[in-house]
C-alpha cells in the first residue's frame, strides 16, 4: 500500500470515531464544546506534506517574499488546517507556516479549520493551491494528480478538479498504475518517472519528454540546495557567485551561457546604470560639499592683509 494512502486511512478511520462519539454525545444531550482557538502556537500544528502539500516541495522565493511582508505587516493570511484527534494539521499555509517560523519559531498564527472529513481535506489543499496565488508549474499538477490517483479514494472528476489536470489525463494515470502493479508506489513522487518505467525505460525519450526530465532534475537539486543552505546563499550573491566559480572551474562560462535564458539582461543593464549614476552624484555632491569646506577653511587661515584685499576687491 503507499504510504500517503495508508495514511489517509488512518486519519479517516480516527476521524469517523471522533464523529461517532460526538454525534453520541448530541443525542445522549451532552454539551461539550470543541476547542478551536482563532489563534495557534505554530509549534503546535502538525505537518503532513504527502498529503496536504501538493507542490513539489516548498519555493525558497515565496517563502522569502512572505517573510518581509511579516516582518512589514505582522500577518498573513489563516492558514487552514483540520482536527483529527489530539492533532491539529495544517491543509493550506505549508509557505506561510514557514515564513512564520523563520521570522520566530515559537509565534502563534492566525487559524481557520475545515470541518470535513480528511479524504475531502486532501481536495481542497489542491484546490487551494492550484489558485493564482503561486501557479503550480504543469508538471507539479500531473505529479498531484498521480499522487491522488495512488491514493484510490476519488473520482475522475474529483482527481482533475483537485489537480488541475484533464479527466482524460487521470484515466492514463489509473492505466499506467494498473500496468505497474505494485511498482507504481515506487515512483510515488514523479508521474514522468511512473509514465516512463511503464513504457520500458528512458532510452527513447522524445525532447518533451526530455525537457521535463531536466526540470524534475533541477527541481530535486535545487530542493537539496534549499535544505542544505536555507536562504544563506540567496541572500548573499556575491558569495554563490563565488562558490559557483569554485565549484565549476573552466566549466563555469558554458553555465553563464545558459543562466542567459532564465535572466533579463536589459533589466541587469537597466539596474547597473541607475547604480552608476547614483555612485557618481553621491561623488560628486561629496566633491562639491568638500570643495566648500576648502573654501571656508582658506577664509579662516588668510593673513589681514588678505582679508583686507579680499574685502576691497
Amino acid at each position: 500500500m503507499e504510504p500517503a494512502q495508508r495514511l489517509i486511512e488512518e486519519l479517516e478511520r480516527e476521524w469517523r470515531e471522533e464523529q461517532t462519539i460526538h454525534r453520541r454525545w448530541r443525542e445522549d444531550g451532552v454539551k461539550f464544546d470543541l476547542e478551536r482557538p482563532e489563534r495557534l502556537d505554530i509549534r503546535a500544528i502538525t505537518l503532513m506534506p504527502e498529503l496536504f502539500q501538493p507542490r513539489d516541495g516548498i519555493s525558497e522565493k515565496h517563502v522569502a517574499d512572505l517573510t518581509k511582508a511579516i516582518k512589514s505587516f505582522g500577518e498573513l493570511d489563516p492558514v487552514t488546517a483540520i482536527v483529527v484527534g489530539e492533532r491539529t494539521i495544517l491543509i493550506d499555509g505549508h509557505h506561510r507556516i514557514e515564513a512564520y517560523g523563520r521570522v520566530r519559531p515559537d509565534r502563534e498564527v492566525p487559524i481557520r479549520y475545515f470541518d470535513g472529513s480528511p479524504s475531502e481535506a486532501v481536495l481542497v489543499a489542491s484546490e487551494a493551491n492550484s489558485a493564482v496565488k503561486l501557479p503550480m508549474e504543469s508538471r507539479e499538477r500531473q505529479n498531484r494528480a498521480w499522487k491522488l490517483v495512488l491514493i484510490g479514494r476519488y473520482s475522475k472528476p474529483d482527481i482533475a478538479r483537485a489537480a488541475g489536470v484533464s479527466e482524460r489525463q487521470v484515466a492514463n494515470m489509473r492505466s499506467v498504475m494498473k500496468q505497474l502493479g505494485d511498482e507504481a508506489f515506487a515512483h510515488n513522487k514523479s508521474w514522468f518517472r511512473a509514465r516512463n518505467a511503464a513504457k520500458g525505460g528512458y532510452q527513447h525519450m522524445d525532447e518533451t519528454e526530455a525537457s521535463i526530465w531536466q526540470e524534475e532534475l533541477a527541481q530535486r537539486y535545487a530542493d537539496n540546495m534549499a535544505k542544505m543552505f536555507s536562504t544563506k546563499m540567496a541572500d548573499n550573491p556575491q558569495v554563490a557567485a563565488m562558490a559557483l566559480e569554485k565549484y565549476f572551474g573552466r566549466r563555469l562560462p558554458e553555465v553563464w551561457r545558459e543562466l542567459r535564458d532564465f535572466v533579463d539582461v536589459r533589466e541587469i543593464e537597466l539596474e547597473e546604470a541607475e547604480e552608476k549614476a547614483a555612485v557618481e552624484a553621491e561623488e560628486a555632491d561629496i566633491e562639491a560639499i568638500l570643495s566648500a569646506r576648502a573654501a571656508a577653511e582658506a577664509v579662516k587661515t588668510a593673513g589681514p592683509e588678505e582679508e583686507i584685499r579680499h574685502e576691497e576687491f
